[in-house]
C-alpha cells in the first residue's frame, strides 16, 4: 500500500523486480509491490510453508479445490484437506484396479475418483465407498454434476447415475476410437471429441444425438473443452483454438497459436493459453481476438525465460497462475498480463495448483505430500 492506501502493483512483465530495482523504483517514486512475508532472493519470493500432509500416496493426482480446501487422490487413495487443520479430514484406500490419475470431483454429497480402468463415488463428508464402475475398455476424463457422471469408455460415451454407479445411457461412438479427454456440459447439451476428428452434441437426459461437426481434416481430436456463454471454447492436439457455437456448431472463430494449444483455461469472458512459441494469451471469447501476450521464452536470449510450462493455468478473480518446469510459480495480473510474482517453489513439485485466499496456495510435491505455501 502507499501512503493513500493505495494497492501497489508491480510494473513489468518479463523483467521481475530485483532489490535493486525495488530500490530504484522507490527512490523514484515509482509504484510497486508491498514484500511478502518470504524470503527473497534474485528477484524471485521462496513462499513460507505453512502446512504439509501426507498423502499415503507416493504419486498424486493433480488437486482439485472444493470450498475452501482441497480433494486428493493417487495410487494408493484418496481424501480430502481443511488448509486450516494440521489433520487430514478424512483418507481412504480407493480400491481402484489400478492408481486414480484424473483429479478427483465433488459431485453434490459424492467424490468421484478414477483412472484409466475404473471409477468410484465416495462420501464427501466421511469418505465411505458408495459404488465402483469397472471399465469395459478404457476409461477418459470424466465430468461430473451433482446427479450424473458422464464419462468415455472405449469409443462410448456414458451417463453414469451418480446415487447407483448405474449406466443410465450410452452412445456408440466410432468404433477404434478413444473417448479420452472430458465432456462439457451447456444446460442440457453433453459436447465431447472422441479421436475421429468429430464434435458431438448429445442431449444430456437421453443420449440422443444433437448435431455433430466433421472437422477431421483440422484435427484428431479436440483435447480440451471448456464453455462460456453460448460458445465451447476446445483446443486441438494442433495450434488451433476454436470458438463454437454450442446450439448448432458453427465454428465462430479460431486462434493460431504458432504451435501446439497447451493446456488452455477459461474464466469469465477469456480462454488463456501457453504456446512452446514462447507467449501466454488471453482470447476474448466472444470474437476470438488477443486481449493481451505475455512473453515467457525470448529465443534470442536467456534472459527472464521461463521453463516450459508444466501445470494447467488456473486463477482467481484477479490472477492468472502459470507453473513452470523450473519449479517457478508465474502470478500474472488478469487484466493486464503483467507478471506480479515469481515464487521458487521448495520442492520438486507435480503439475497442479489450488490458489486460495489470503495469499495462498495449495501444491502437490513428488513425494506425495500435499503442501499449504504462504507468500
Amino acid at each position: 500500500m502507499d501512503q493513500a492506501g493505495r494497492q501497489l502493483q508491480l510494473s513489468p512483465t518479463t523483467h521481475p523486480m530485483t532489490r535493486r530495482r525495488l530500490l530504484g523504483a522507490l527512490a523514484a517514486g515509482l509504484p510497486t509491490v508491498a514484500l511478502p512475508d518470504a524470503a527473497w532472493a534474485d528477484g524471485v519470493y521462496r513462499p513460507q510453508v505453512v502446512r504439509r500432509w501426507n498423502s499415503g500416496n507416493s504419486l498424486l493426482a493433480p488437486l482439485t479445490a472444493h470450498g475452501s480446501g482441497v480433494l486428493f487422490a493417487g495410487n494408493h487413495g484418496l481424501g480430502r484437506i481443511d488448509p486450516a487443520q494440521d489433520q487430514l479430514v478424512w483418507h481412504t484406500a480407493h480400491g481402484l484396479s489400478r492408481e486414480a490419475v484424473f483429479r478427483p470431483r465433488a459431485a453434490g454429497d459424492l467424490v468421484l475418483c478414477g483412472g484409466l480402468a475404473d471409477i468410484g463415488a465416495w462420501g464427501l463428508a466421511r469418505g465411505e465407498r458408495r459404488w465402483l464402475y469397472p471399465a469395459r475398455t478404457q476409461l477418459g476424463v470424466p465430468w461430473a454434476t451433482a446427479e450424473h457422471t458422464f464419462v468415455g469408455d472405449g469409443h462410448d460415451m456414458l451417463c453414469l447415475d451418480n446415487a447407483s454407479g448405474s449406466v443410465r445411457w450410452r452412445f456408440a461412438g466410432t468404433p477404434d476410437t478413444l473417448t479420452a479427454y472430458a465432456p462439457t456440459l451447456s444446460q442440457n447439451t453433453l459436447l465431447f471429441a472422441p479421436g475421429n476428428g468429430l464434435l458431438y452434441a448429445l442431449d444430456a437426459s437421453r443420449g440422443e444425438l444433437k448435431w455433430r461437426l466433421d472437422r477431421s481434416h483440422e484435427w484428431q481430436y479436440l483435447r480440451q473443452l471448456y464453455v462460456s456463454g453460448d460458445v465451447l471454447v476446445a483446443g486441438s492436439y494442433k495450434e488451433l483454438l476454436y470458438g463454437i457455437s454450442v446450439h448448432d456448431g458453427r465454428v465462430l472463430w479460431t486462434f493460431n497459436a504458432g504451435n501446439f494449444i497447451n493446456s488452455h483455461h477459461v474464466a469469465g469472458n477469456t480462454a488463456y493459453l501457453w504456446s512452446p512459441t514462447g507467449w501466454v494469451y488471453a482470447i476474448d471469447i466472444q470474437s476470438g481476438s488477443v486481449r493481451w501476450r505475455h512473453r515467457t521464452t525470448n529465443y534470442r536470449s536467456a534472459q527472464a525465460n521461463w521453463g516450459p510450462l508444466m501445470a494447467e493455468l488456473v486463477s482467481d478473480e484477479v490472477h492468472l497462475y502459470a507453473l513452470d518446469m523450473q519449479q517457478v510459480l508465474h502470478v500474472l495480473d488478469r487484466q493486464s498480463g503483467e507478471e506480479v510474482l515469481r515464487l521458487a517453489l521448495p520442492h520438486s513439485m507435480r503439475p497442479t495448483v489450488v490458489p486460495l485466499a489470503g495469499r495462498q496456495a495449495m501444491l502437490a510435491s513428488d513425494a506425495g505430500e500435499v503442501l499449504l505455501v504462504r507468500w
